[in-house]
């Protein structure tokens, strides 16, 4: 991996260059939208895919310019409903769309027109996009490292909201702000979701799909749309007493985006990926 990938670019290959694509992908009937940055050389290459949270406020769009330096395939889209995304949103359909990505990175499509290694996918999901990348990896049993930043446990939400009122607070708040970004749902359509898929969303039941893999949970101390007490440790506890999942926690001192330590968190990414032999 190319070390230096955070604070500058590297030696160009101009036979083999870095490329970018739009793409237009099928999931439930709908067209959904994202890109991808190719990394330069003949390939093929592991591709990160980048999952983002709710609604898709920060995309880490400098994530994925950074790990596409280090030699990584980067993968962004948005789900049904979000930001020109055909059909209607709900947190089932993003966790369809996410594995309609993952199927397509798999594609031959995906390996001739980008050179994607279809047998090393990472999954790097942020908020509610750490919330797909768990559920859809425990899906994949073929993708071997799962990146969760700041992940939002939707169904240990779902369960505090009948009898926390702080919990309820914050979450109403959540949906408040997202929904009007968001087509075909509502503030009340989104927390019924919740409350009714409390235990399929519970991210602590997916944990015993993760024997012989690997997972990097990455929390934000000052996070208070997910408060990393309930939402970080829980789960990093979970999967530690999982026998055969390797996990690894981080814990940085920022707020619920990382806006003050982005160069960090692109370290903390770049040094668990090279531990796990990229």
């Amino acid at each position: 991996m190319y070390k230096e990938c955070i604070f500058s670019d590297p030696p160009r290959d101009h036979c083999f260059p870095p490329s970018f694509g739009a793409l237009s992908l099928r999931s439930g009937g709908c067209e959904i939208y994202g890109v991808i940055y190719t990394a330069q050389g003949k390939g093929p290459r592991p591709t990160m895919l980048f999952l983002h949270g709710f609604p898709g406020n920060e995309k880490n769009i400098d994530l994925a310019q950074t790990f596409r330096r280090a030699g990584f395939n980067t993968m962004l889209f948005s789900y049904r409903g979000a930001w020109g995304s055909e059909g209607s949103f709900s947190f089932s359909k993003v966790l369809e769309d996410s594995l309609a990505a993952v199927e397509f990175l798999r594609s031959d499509e995906a390996r001739e027109r980008f050179a994607v290694d279809g047998g090393r996918i990472v999954l790097v999901g942020h908020s509610m996009g750490g919330f797909a990348a768990i559920k859809t990896a425990a899906a994949c049993p073929f993708i071997r490292e799962t990146i969760s930043i700041s992940g939002w446990n939707i169904g240990l939400d779902g369960k505090l909201l009948p009898e926390d009122g702080a919990a309820e607070e914050r979450v109403r708040g959540l949906v408040d702000g997202a929904a009007s970004r968001l087509a075909g749902t509502s503030p009340d359509a989104l927390l019924r979701e919740i409350a009714e898929k409390k235990n399929e969303f519970d991210l602590r039941d997916s944990v015993s799909s993760f024997g012989g893999r690997s997972v990097l949970l990455v929390g934000a101390s000052q996070d208070a749309a997910v408060p990393p007490e309930m939402h970080h440790d829980l789960l990093f506890e979970a999967f530690r007493r999982t026998d055969g999942v390797h996990v690894e926690g981080a814990m940085l001192d920022d707020d619920h985006s990382y806006s003050g330590s982005r160069v960090a968190l692109a370290k903390t990414l770049l040094e668990y990926l090279e531990e796990r032999g990229y």
